[in-house]
């Protein structure tokens, strides 16, 4: 009887000082900003960012149609990346804007402009962009993502089809 309040005792104290560590520990906006040299300027302590694990990019109505497939990204995959690296206009306080947004990369018809949307993520010699930053790794023997033929690379994967049985 005595050893089960015992155990008891030790869980409840545990608990508590569980508790007590989550509520006094909050140094997410510190360890956002720490991961590499570009840092958001992030003024609020108790920041709490939001965002979704995994996602697929979805292409603007207006964007040239494209025989791609849709882009598969996640976020948890490139925690060792700064967020401000490719959210490069984020303050580390307002909510992260679409690429496409204006004023961001909202030429979207035309590839070839600087500040196009299909650069945001194609610039072969710019770490900001996803096709960039894994040619570098690739360089570097960081990694091996197959980034062409375009049609079926890491990006645009090909999913393919089962055939309907009766």
């Amino acid at each position: 009887m005595k050893s089960n309040f015992l155990y008891v005792g030790v869980a409840v104290v545990f608990a508590i000082l569980v508790i007590i560590y989550a509520t006094t520990t909050s140094h997410l906006s510190e360890e956002i900003a720490s991961i590499s040299s570009d840092k958001a300027d992030i003024t609020n302590p108790t920041l709490t960012v939001s965002f979704p694990v995994t996602f697929e990019f979805k292409r603007p109505a207006e964007l040239n149609k494209t025989r791609f497939s849709q882009v598969k990204f996640s976020h948890f995959n490139h925690q060792d990346v700064s967020c401000v690296k490719c959210h490069h206009t984020w303050d580390g306080k307002a909510p992260v804007k679409s690429c496409a947004t204006d004023g961001c990369h909202n030429e979207l018809k035309a590839k070839g402009e600087t500040e196009s949307y299909f650069k945001a993520f194609h610039t072969l010699h710019s770490d900001r962009s996803c096709r960039g930053c894994h040619a570098g790794m690739n360089k570097a023997g960081k990694t091996e993502l197959k980034l062409a033929p375009c049609a079926n690379n890491a990006c645009h994967v090909i999913v393919p089809r089962v055939a309907a049985t009766n």
